[in-house]
């Protein structure tokens, strides 16, 4: 579902129309309600409702849901329909909810939402997870291998053509660090300030490029709170056409997740942008498959704890990294393996041959 402000003729709005058109897909709009009670439970059902009437007059084979709330539409539309269907999680949503404190784990909602993610999990003909984390999870605590419940990793994709780009004559300083996207939610931005005054302390040439589009406010008041002259950093906005060229203006990217149970199943769509535009990355333990993808691959460096001792060999390692000449081919080879858009459409296309053949 989109909201009313998404539906702006702008560029962007334009340009997803225009690859839809050019795809062959037809691209159905509901608007999301937020102003009226029991709103969640009012968009279920506008989407039901929609669904439920393009698959009477279309000969759909396939639902392919991605997160919770639309899976359970899918799940519905199974017992009309003699459709397959495809759950895309996107990570653990029932256990996010307890993780961000906004249900209580013995609650009756946590309760029922796991009855109905066992349901969607035991009734689904296809699991996509973000994560070989996430799969293990689902292996051992739904025993899907043994009910053959066959699941597929593909990760947050990114177009590596589009982020593998060369620009030359770049003013640069001594250490670049570039923070891209929100800056709320589960990201932790207070220890990536906290770090990078750290940083700035033992390496005065550093400086901080933020690029993020909606919370400036919420970002300049992080940088008082932690005594950070806007001076001393750089806080603009892109348009995600632009992104790539911002990010070559950085050496290392950074960005820190709240870990959690939930967070097995997530992975950062910006981690894939960073390693495709040959920057190696700052991250902290527990979350999704970032832990291995960036200590296989050399890639960056994973922050066990945030304190001074951990500050102090992420600068040192940040050191070596700089005279590594093979850094940013090394960078580029992870996003292929791993985030390819490319390798991740050829997934979903067997996943849909391997169901409706």
């Amino acid at each position: 579902m989109e909201k009313k402000k998404d539906f702006k003729r702008n560029k962007d709005y334009e340009n997803i129309v225009n690859i839809c058109a050019s795809s062959d897909i037809r691209w159905v709009k509901i608007i999301y309600t937020s102003n009226v009670i029991f709103s969640n439970l009012w968009n279920l059902t506008k989407c039901f409702i929609k669904s439920f009437r393009i698959l009477i007059s279309n000969d759909i084979k396939c639902i392919h849901a991605r997160s919770y709330p639309p899976a359970l539409i899918g799940l519905l539309l199974k017992k009309f329909f003699r459709v397959k269907l495809i759950f895309d999680m996107r990570g653990f949503w029932i256990d996010e909810k307890v993780d961000s404190n906004r249900w209580l784990k013995n609650s009756v909602y946590y309760k029922i939402g796991k009855k109905l993610e066992k349901i969607l999990i035991n009734n689904s003909d296809f699991i996509i997870s973000l994560t070989f984390a996430g799969k293990q999870e689902l292996e051992k605590n739904f025993n899907c291998k043994n009910k053959n419940i066959p699941i597929e990793v593909i990760r947050t994709c990114s177009d590596l053509d589009k982020f593998n780009i060369k620009l030359t004559n770049q003013v640069k300083s001594s250490l670049n660090l570039g923070y891209v996207g929100t800056a709320t939610g589960w990201y932790i931005f207070d220890e990536v300030l906290i770090f990078y005054k750290y940083l700035k302390q033992k390496k005065p040439g550093s400086y901080l490029r933020i690029i993020n589009m909606n919370e400036h406010v919420f970002i300049k008041n992080k940088l008082k709170k932690h005594n950070i002259s806007l001076k001393d950093i750089y806080l603009g906005n892109s348009s995600f056409d632009n992104i790539p060229i911002e990010m070559k203006k950085i050496d290392f990217g950074i960005f820190f997740i709240k870990p959690s149970y939930a967070k097995k199943g997530s992975c950062a769509t910006k981690l894939g942008e960073f390693l495709a535009s040959g920057i190696p990355c700052i991250t902290n333990i527990g979350v999704g498959d970032h832990s291995e993808i960036i200590k296989k691959n050399n890639t960056g460096i994973i922050l066990e704890k945030f304190d001074h001792s951990n500050y102090d060999k992420t600068i040192k390692s940040i050191e070596k990294f700089k005279s590594d000449s093979k850094l940013r081919n090394r960078c580029i080879k992870t996003a292929k393996e791993f985030f390819s858009l490319e390798e991740g459409v050829s997934s979903y296309l067997k996943i849909y041959s391997y169901l409706i053949s």
